[in-house]
């Protein structure tokens, strides 16, 4: 069967056969891929040849984000049966720390974990994938044109958690009684900056948006961009941060001093650190981007720690997500795109065949937002 991705000692993106899998435990689920969207990971991973294929083979298939459709399924199998659509999480545990041992594969202690597309396990940019039913997260029929983008929602759902799971430190948020981080309407009375209109960025808009919470997003495109009508479509306020020094970009748009939280989806190493100066007393700072290549800054530590310390403030770092994340995005979705009239479907501007693999991964223009790639058409 065809399959997209790396070959070893060879840098670029291949198309290349692979072996059709088969059903060999009790628990495995065959799965027909239909769409697959490669990310800013599966660009940097081509772009840097990042190749991290495992011991005795020659190639990785690439792309961890997809939505599929049940063709067969093992004889231990208890939650579905063939034709269900589902999804599947990218990250495999190492089988010995607790986390891993408890589902939370993503906060592995070891770091002896697998990744499907990424780190010795081929990824999703095939014709038919198998594995074990416990990784494997059912679709919502009315969902499955918008599943493919469940991965990257559950990076900013994990996110999200984080923000509200060390941020219940601090309940007295404001005097409305429904505005604490332990409620569903935890966003009413906060301010974020989002640092990156990619569609990390644009997922993490929308989460906080649907929670209430006043949103500044910037990235380096025109106020014309389909990136910035995305993210003003979702009520949010736009900042085009291509001629603003990170330090002027909270003091001219965002009232300094007035940010709860800052949600960092651009892997811009000098941004992210220049944005600490601009936090808020008892505020939180996510980061999620992955810087790439090196960047050496000075930084005056004293004054760094002395803030944090003083201001009682948290920086979190936050990697992947598991399984309760996937639901959680699933969740969500449909009020998402439901309550911002459809701005999850116009994210997914670019589409393309399996066999077109080669135009997916040229250079993209501002115009461009996220591509899916077809690997067999919807019926």
């Amino acid at each position: 069967m065809l399959a997209v991705g790396m070959i070893r000692g060879q840098p670029g993106v291949h198309a290349f056969e692979l072996p059709m899998p088969e059903i060999k435990r009790p628990d495995d689920v065959l799965i027909k891929v239909k769409e697959v969207s490669p990310d800013g990971t599966d660009f940097n991973i081509l772009r840097y040849n990042l190749q991290d294929i495992a011991d005795g083979q020659n190639e990785i298939a690439l792309g961890h984000e997809m939505v599929g459709i049940v063709e067969e399924v093992g004889s231990g199998v208890k939650s579905l049966v063939p034709g269900d659509a589902v999804t599947m999480t990218v990250r495999r545990g190492c089988g010995q720390c607790q986390p891993c041992l408890h589902n939370q594969s993503d906060m592995c202690m070891t770091g002896l974990f697998t990744e499907r597309g990424i780190h010795k396990l081929d990824g999703f940019l095939t014709q038919f994938v198998v594995d074990q039913e416990q990784y494997i997260v059912k679709v919502p029929p009315h969902l499955v044109k918008l599943a493919v983008l469940t991965e990257p929602l559950s990076i900013v759902e994990k996110g999200i958690e984080q923000i509200r799971t060390i941020q219940s430190r601090f309940p007295w948020t404001c005097v409305h009684p429904e505005h604490s981080f332990f409620s569903e309407n935890w966003g009413g009375c906060k301010s974020a900056l989002v640092v990156g209109a990619g569609p990390l960025g644009l997922l993490a808009t929308a989460l906080l948006r649907l929670a209430g919470v006043n949103t500044f997003t910037s990235n380096l495109v025109s106020e014309d961009s389909p990136k910035a009508h995305l993210v003003k479509q979702m009520g949010a306020n736009y900042i085009n941060n291509s001629n603003v020094e990170p330090k002027e970009l909270v003091e001219r748009y965002c009232a300094a001093g007035n940010l709860d939280i800052i949600f960092e989806a651009s892997g811009a190493a000098d941004t992210a650190l220049e944005l600490i100066n601009c936090m808020r007393r008892s505020s939180i700072y996510v980061m999620t981007g992955i810087p790439r290549g090196d960047l050496i800054m000075q930084v005056d530590a004293a004054q760094l720690v002395r803030q944090l310390v003083r201001q009682n403030q948290v920086l979190v770092g936050s990697v992947n997500s598991n399984r309760s994340h996937f639901e959680m995005a699933l969740r969500d979705m449909g009020e998402v795109d439901s309550r911002f009239n459809g701005v999850l479907q116009a994210m997914l501007t670019h589409r393309y065949r399996l066999e077109e693999y080669e135009k997916v991964f040229e250079p993209r223009g501002p115009e461009h937002v996220k591509t899916v790639i077809e690997v067999e058409a919807w019926s």
